[in-house]
């Protein structure tokens, strides 16, 4: 008897015979995808790699050209600057004493505030008043900009004392001055700034523990306190009448020591403006006496061997300026005629010393001879230009038998210059 077929299910088999053996739509379709999507990547590897190439030109170009050219650089000024309503008191010379604290705390301000008012109060660091001084009243100071490398040429000492300057003049008259006048009248015209570097903080910064201010009178024969000798290094800042300049006298009182002086034409141990250093007691020179070219000087002491006695003694005078211009006729004899001296001889001459001696023959049927005595040239250091001096004959630069011609020190050598009559 025939049999009816059952209807099938829903979502069953529709062949019993293919059921194991069929599959699903888009069974195999994933593969076929996946190496389609691996070749569209493959095309656009290229297009990956210039991107990449694109981006690390650009950093490196950010780094050589933005970010190398940011790179700052540390500028130290060290200078003074001259206040008109404030006095100076012997308090105000002992670092340690409430008068000095609170007037430097006040100078201090004013300093930064007159540096930020202008445009270099963008590339302010530091800033430290350091010292005071009388006739007038004188902050000593230093400051660091931080400024571009590529800047550093166009910010020279004078640079940045014009711009402090204009803007001490603009706010001299205002009707509201700022804040770093409040308390302070400064006299532009008494600004000085000079050119520093961190090695000199750092020198000056080693002797303020044992820190001397002396001002000496117009007449006045100063000795000068020795040093502390539980103190690794001392500074003398001394200072004298504007219009006087300042000699030195040393006088080594051991027979022998490794302590070291250094003298310098500023308030503070400046490298740029050593006038000379001597180094352990002399007995070929026991008496040394070094001028100034003004009224300031700054003596530093480095000590050697531990001792409790001071190897030397230090004296200050204020001394006139001596003119350095002679006109000689010499008389128509074979021998020394005349003496030309640098001025205040025995002493070392000031830094800037210019002397021009102008020497006459009878006629040209002479020629004329230069004699030496007791004079010697050398580098202040080996290895460095000629600053210490030189001597011009004739247009040209000449140098005594055996000497070099450079720098000065008193010595026990003898020289001669000769040369035609024509041409003096």
């Amino acid at each position: 008897m025939p049999m009816a077929e059952a209807p099938q299910a829903a979502g069953g088999q529709s062949d019993g015979g293919d059921g194991e053996d069929a599959e699903p739509e888009g069974m195999f379709k994933a593969p076929e995808d996946s190496k389609r999507k691996v070749g569209d990547y493959l095309r656009l590897a290229p297009l990956w790699l210039a991107l990449v190439v694109l981006v690390s030109v650009g950093v490196l170009l950010w780094y050589f050209l933005g970010y190398r050219a940011e790179v700052t650089v540390s500028q130290v000024y060290s200078g003074s600057l001259r206040v008109l309503n404030r006095h100076f008191s012997q308090d105000l010379a002992r670092r340690e004493s409430s008068a000095f604290r609170s007037e430097t705390a006040k100078a201090q301000k004013m300093l930064k505030g007159l540096i930020t008012s202008t445009r270099l109060g963008t590339y302010y660091n530091s800033s430290s008043v350091y010292s005071f001084g009388e006739g007038p009243f004188t902050c000593f100071f230093w400051f660091i900009l931080q400024i571009p490398e590529h800047r550093r040429p166009m910010l020279s000492p004078e640079v940045v004392r014009a711009l402090l300057v204009e803007d001490l003049l603009s706010t001299a008259n205002s009707s509201a001055p700022p804040p770093y006048r409040a308390e302070y009248e400064l006299d532009p015209e008494g600004l000085v700034l000079l050119e520093a570097s961190v090695k000199d903080l750092v020198a000056l910064n080693s002797t303020l523990g044992c820190y001397r201010y002396s001002y000496v009178g117009q007449g006045q024969v100063l000795r000068l306190k020795g040093p502390d000798q539980l103190a690794s290094s001392c500074l003398w800042h001394l200072q004298g009448p504007q219009d006087l300049m300042l000699k030195l006298r040393l006088e080594w009182k051991l027979a022998d020591c490794r302590d070291r002086l250094a003298m310098y034409d500023v308030a503070g141990p400046l490298e740029r403006k050593l006038i000379t250093s001597v180094y352990g007691c002399s007995r070929q020179e026991p008496v040394v006496e070094v001028l100034a070219s003004g009224a300031v000087m700054a003596v530093v002491w480095k000590k050697g061997l531990h001792s409790y006695q001071d190897p030397f003694v230090l004296s200050v005078q204020p001394v006139a300026f001596q003119a350095c211009e002679v006109n000689l006729t010499l008389e128509g004899r074979l021998e020394p005629q005349g003496a030309l001296r640098t001025p205040h001889f025995p002493s070392y001459y000031s830094p800037s010393t210019h002397c021009s001696w102008h020497l006459t023959v009878p006629s040209l049927e002479y020629g004329l001879a230069l004699w030496f005595d007791a004079y010697a040239l050398r580098r202040q250091k080996y290895g460095l230009p000629c600053t210490q001096g030189q001597w011009t004959i004739q247009n040209r630069r000449r140098q005594a038998q055996h000497q070099v011609p450079c720098g000065s020190t008193l010595g026990a050598q003898h020289g001669a210059f000769s040369s035609p009559a024509s041409g003096l």
